[in-house]
């Protein structure tokens, strides 16, 4: 059992924290709320674990952006093209096929890489709310690289997949907006700093 103030583990049968002196089950919701928001908010609570998966993370995007380059040699002509197509429209629009597959690619190594560093984030630190939205992340990725195929593939039209992306997009907000209020962003209590 910890305490709810400053969340050291707690002697058993303690009537008072031997850390912070307050009476074992003597917490009010004000005081929970606060110490929740405060603890949220703090940025020195990392741990070197966290700094490293963060560098490991970063590392496979920048692989996936290298793989891209080795598979699709042509992507930075293909791009200035596509920029340059937005002045024969007048506005940008949707790009052609020989893009879209690059497009694709992208977001979805970069969803299966997402999923999985936010699972070996997860089971390796104490961290819990910022891997979980890690895999939302991911997952939404695969789910842009999915519609993305059903638009070339003919399956869905241009306003059926910026409908999709929209609806999809408003699921990731909506889930990640859960899991921050309603998950501890830690799997152990932390001792609270004095003030």
């Amino acid at each position: 059992m910890y305490c709810q103030r400053c969340g050291k583990e707690l002697a058993p049968g303690a009537a008072y924290c031997q850390s912070c002196g307050a009476k074992v089950g003597e917490y009010s919701p004000a005081d929970w709320w606060w110490t929740w928001r405060r603890e949220r908010w703090e940025r020195h609570d990392w741990e070197p674990i966290d700094a490293a998966w963060g560098a490991i993370t970063g590392v496979g995007y920048l692989i996936i952006i290298g793989l891209m380059i080795f598979w699709y040699p042509d992507v930075f002509t293909l791009l200035v093209k596509y920029v340059e197509s937005w002045g024969t429209y007048g506005h940008p629009v949707l790009p052609g096929h020989a893009l879209g597959q690059v497009v694709i690619f992208l977001f979805a190594a970069c969803g299966v890489w997402g999923i999985l560093s936010s699972g070996g984030r997860l089971a390796l630190t104490r961290r819990v709310a910022r891997p979980l939205r890690g895999v939302v992340g991911g997952l939404f990725s695969l789910y842009v690289a999915f519609i993305l195929t059903s638009f070339y593939a003919k399956a869905i039209n241009g306003a059926g997949l910026v409908l999709a992306f929209f609806v999809g997009l408003a699921a990731m907000v909506v889930t990640n907006a859960l899991i921050s209020f309603f998950l501890p962003r830690r799997r152990v209590p932390k001792q609270m700093p004095t003030t």
